[in-house]
């Protein structure tokens, strides 16, 4: 199936390209190299190459086709041939032996209406309000293979889909169907970012052995598709939104399985549906921002020392978030994170809750050819964090070159604490043909 898109999307381009008068194509390339103190040892030496190409059909159509390949030397982000079992066949990005990927990011057809637009093809919708956390963001999976220190439109994968915006007696309506059921990308055993927390492990405590893994793939039907809908208008000085999600939930659950004597952990997935409401505001220098969804009878893993089973409870996820102009032209975001699970039982595999802080800082200098940015992740529960610093320079208006550094602290059970031995430098130098 994938083939058959993907052949037809070229084609497509192919014979549009000698007809069409503007086409705009573009080469973003990155380098990218990592140092880790606490190990000693380069851990990435990455060099990313994404071709875009748009092509004007008319004034009202255009078809944009984005790819990428990413090839890591160092192999310690992703070590060995990549598995990219938890994607769809639609999905499932080519592997070039240890050293990446090579994959279709975009490639949809894009038609102006009267009154919006539609979107076919490979796409990410975003819907989300916040920075870095993600409450009604539910439409694509994400690729952790940097944990959540990428922006989200570099991890977040796209979708096969199609994607309505239109304004309907006032109401900004938005309808999606994805037929494309793909779920997050996880890091195997021994990579860098590999998540070993017991939340993520099934229950498994760290330092222990983990159980084999295999992932199950349901076939794509209308029993796997996910369905979206989000009205959103402006009432007075608010945006206000209502979102409506029902598809297979991305976070996927484990089971014990024996096969042939050997017990290991299958993976497999069920469908979630989200409500949520978000809000939006601004006056003087302020913005607030808040969102909440309802997740009802969400399915979750509880563990015992012998079984690994599946319970059905009411999970709420709520988060406001400020911005502000603070003193020295420095933009300040700050963050709360509430996420419960209700009646949740003693044997559940995460915790019933979760209270995350976040600050996020922006500074620019000689008219914005220097960016600085700070973040800082804090779990009120576990009482762990993550720091991140950053120094951006623009050369010019494609250039541009990035020094960073990321701190984990906290116990090995905790959200951040699991990478305390996981701290990096990175160097990076990005240019856009």
């Amino acid at each position: 199936m994938k083939l058959v898109l993907t052949a037809a999307l070229l084609a497509l381009a192919g014979q549009c390209t000698l007809a069409a008068e503007a086409r705009d194509f573009t080469l973003a390339t990155r380098l990218s190299y990592g140092y880790s103190d606490v190990a000693s040892e380069s851990m990435q030496e990455i060099v990313r190459l994404a071709p875009g190409l748009r092509i004007e059909l008319s004034p009202r159509t255009q078809i944009v086709l984005e790819g990428r390949v990413r090839l890591d030397f160092a192999d310690k982000l992703e070590p060995g041939e990549i598995n990219p079992e938890t994607y769809s066949s639609l999905s499932r990005p080519a592997v070039i032996n240890d050293l990446g990927t090579t994959e279709i990011r975009d490639a949809y057809v894009e038609h102006a209406l009267d009154n919006g637009v539609l979107r076919i093809g490979k796409q990410q919708v975003a819907w989300g309000k916040l920075d870095g956390i993600k409450v009604l963001d539910v439409l694509n999976p994400q690729d952790f293979r940097e944990f959540i220190l990428d922006d989200f439109s570099e991890s977040r994968i796209s979708l096969w889909s199609a994607y309505l915006d239109v304004t309907l007696a006032g109401w900004r309506t938005e309808l999606a169907l994805i037929p494309d059921n793909t779920g997050h990308a996880i890091p195997t055993q021994g990579a860098w970012f590999e998540l070993t927390a017991p939340r993520y492990r099934y229950g498994a405590i760290p330092g222990n052995s983990a159980l084999p893994i295999v992932t199950r793939r349901e076939s794509i039907d209308a029993g796997t598709s996910a369905y979206a809908l989000r009205l959103s208008r402006q009432v007075g000085t608010f945006e206000l939104g209502a979102v409506a999600y029902s598809g297979l939930d991305h976070e996927p659950l484990g089971r014990l399985v024996d096969n042939a004597g050997e017990i290991t952990v299958e993976r497999f997935y069920k469908r979630r549906d989200v409500f949520g409401l978000s809000a939006e505001t601004s006056f003087g220098p302020l913005a607030l921002r808040a969102e909440v969804a309802l997740q009802p009878d969400r399915k979750f893993n509880m563990r015992t020392p012998t079984t690994l089973s599946t319970i059905q409870l009411d999970q709420l996820r709520a988060a406001v978030g400020i911005d502000v102009d603070g003193p020295w032209n420095t933009f300040i975001n700050i963050q709360y994170l509430h996420d419960s699970v209700r009646n949740a039982p003693m044997s559940l595999v995460r915790p019933d809750q979760d209270r995350i802080v976040t600050m996020f800082l922006r500074r620019n200098f000689s008219y914005e050819t220097i960016n600085v940015i700070a973040k800082w992740y804090h779990s009120i529960e576990l009482d762990d964090e993550m720091y991140s610093f950053a120094l951006e320079f623009s050369f010019a208006d494609n250039t541009r070159l990035r020094l960073a550094a990321e701190r984990f602290s906290g116990a090995s059970h905790g959200i951040f604490g699991q990478f305390a031995d996981r701290d990096r430098f990175t160097i990076g130098l990005a240019h856009t043909f």
